[in-house]
């Protein structure tokens, strides 16, 4: 079930409150049209009726896929909203066995779905982001500010990325086989890349730190 809040938003530009409809809980099964916002990245999206000042409002929602097991955390960078562990197996027995992490940004939060929907762990996908990243930066002898998922097709053997690199506009679209992300699952399994039962964040970071391991073995 979904959990919709009311509250009072201050235009940054006239002033003027706003009486916002926030998700605080997305139930995916239950709210179809909510996930596809999420898809289509106006979930958060927002204006002021009285001028027409229009930004991103991000808060904290939980997205949860009760049928594909997985729950996303999303808490905003810079929000006073706790991530502190939870032992979930001891206080919510009910949740064991559901993949949990924590995302800081709506954008994490839609290739976190994608990455589920697909069936694929998302620590492999991190690591295949990573090494890909690596591989663009030194062809276009530019920065990657940003790399995300896009899709998996087994059928015909293509995982799709795109990144954004500095300075350009448009993002590069970068696709890899399975063989690089089953290569991936391996160098994940060996450096303990396994994230355990809590809401964590699996990200650039972490992928960073697995394969700086896997290189010192």
């Amino acid at each position: 079930m979904s959990t919709q809040v009311n509250k009072d938003v201050c235009c940054p530009q006239c002033g003027k409150p706003v009486r916002t409809k926030m998700w605080t809980g997305i139930s995916a099964d239950t709210e179809p049209a909510l996930r596809q916002k999420i898809l289509d990245e106006t979930l958060f999206d927002w204006q002021c009726p009285h001028c027409g000042y229009q930004a991103e409002l991000v808060y904290p929602c939980l997205y949860h896929d009760k049928e594909q097991k997985f729950m996303i955390y999303l808490v905003p960078e810079g929000s006073e909203q706790d991530l502190k562990k939870v032992e979930v197996d001891t206080r919510f027995p009910q949740l064991a066995g559901v993949r949990k992490r924590a995302v800081t940004s709506p954008m994490e939060l839609k290739e976190k779905v994608l990455i589920y929907e697909a069936g694929l762990d998302d620590v492999g996908v991190e690591l295949v982001k990573a090494g890909l990243a690596a591989i663009v930066e030194e062809k276009q002898n530019k920065a990657v500010e940003a790399g995300c998922f896009c899709f998996a097709n087994q059928g015909t053997d293509r995982m799709g990325f795109l990144f954004f690199m500095e300075g350009e506009e448009e993002p590069l679209k970068k696709a890899t086989r399975f063989a690089t992300y089953q290569k991936a699952l391996e160098i994940s399994g060996q450096c303990g890349g396994g994230q355990g039962d809590d809401f964590v964040h699996v990200d650039g970071r972490l992928a960073a730190r697995l394969l700086e391991k896997y290189q010192r073995m």
